[in-house]
């Protein structure tokens, strides 16, 4: 499916280290269950070929080189161990993993290319607040300090913070929220003035309330009001953002949404991002819509060209 490239043509591009940064919720490999296979309600109605760890694994490898990422954050990842760290060491990338709390088997990852990104501090924070309260909430944000390497001109040493993570998806936005802010909380305390770069599926849709002066309802209003900027809307205009970047073929109907983002504080500049391919082109292509035997997940991958100053 064709996917074009939105650049940004209201700012030039200023002096600075270029980075490409990619998200991807991968679908793990427990997750991916059939409904022909299973008779299952709730699982895809792709054939139970198309969600075969020996199939969907090389269209995931496919997926996350083919546009070459410096950084990449990856969320629901159950086959870091035997599969993404060696795959992608052997493609000179570097990784970190967390997995959220028992009973899920999968977590969040984040990958970087060695020869330009120097490994420093991580942290990771279970996101677990509800009103104040301490909850058994699995879910988890994992933060990647980075440095540039010596061989970036004039940059070598400087510090940035990715992060990854995945919230709730079986809660209300206020629950949501509260899970954005302790992510936000833990950036302030980590990054210490470092540039940072939030690659979520937050499983929250954008309204932009908090864009034109209304209070945050959502997660993305939230991010935007703590001075955050969607990548996607950095590059012009609010209909930039996608207009899915989950299209999943379940059984029981399909759910679409704008869920997944990258986020980057007010010193990053966007130069451009790329946009997912047309509703018509999908439905076309594919009824049974995401995951299918082209694409491995029920999301697609979001990716922005950064330039860090």
């Amino acid at each position: 499916l064709a996917r074009q490239w939105l650049r940004n043509e209201s700012e030039s591009p200023p002096q600075g280290t270029a980075l490409r940064v990619m998200h991807f919720n991968a679908l793990a490999d427990c997750l991916a269950k059939s409904a022909p296979l299973l008779g299952a309600k709730r699982g895809f109605r792709c054939e139970p070929e198309a969600l075969a760890w020996e199939h969907r694994s090389g269209l995931l490898k496919e997926e996350l080189l083919r546009h070459a990422p410096d950084i990449i954050g990856l969320c629901e990842v159950d086959r870091y161990d035997d599969f993404f760290e060696p795959e992608f060491s052997a493609r000179g990338y570097q990784g970190s993993f967390k997995r959220k709390r028992s009973p899920a088997k999968d977590g969040v990852a984040i990958l970087w290319r060695r020869r330009r990104l120097d490994e420093a501090l991580k942290r990771h924070v279970f996101l677990e607040l509800e009103k104040g309260r301490r909850t058994k909430a699995a879910q988890v944000a994992l933060l990647q300090r980075l440095r540039l390497s010596s061989d970036e001109a004039g940059m070598g040493g400087r510090g940035i913070v990715a992060c990854s993570t995945h919230l709730r998806a079986s809660a209300d936005d206020a629950f949501r929220m509260q899970q954005a802010s302790e992510v936000v909380s833990a950036l302030s305390d980590f990054a210490r003035g470092d540039e940072q770069i939030v690659l979520a599926d937050v499983n929250s849709f954008a309204t932009l309330n908090a864009a034109t002066g209304g209070n945050a309802t959502n997660v993305y209003d939230y991010f935007t009001a703590c001075g955050y900027r969607c990548a996607y809307r950095a590059v012009g205009k609010d209909s930039n953002i996608p207009s899915y970047t989950t299209w999943a073929g379940w059984a029981s109907g399909d759910f679409r949404a704008t869920c997944d983002h990258i986020f980057v504080s007010k010193g990053i500049h966007v130069s451009a991002v790329l946009d997912v391919p047309s509703s018509e082109s999908l439905a076309d292509a594919f009824p049974e819509r995401l995951p299918n035997r082209a694409y491995p997940s029920d999301h697609m991958s979001l990716i922005a060209d950064l330039v860090i100053t």
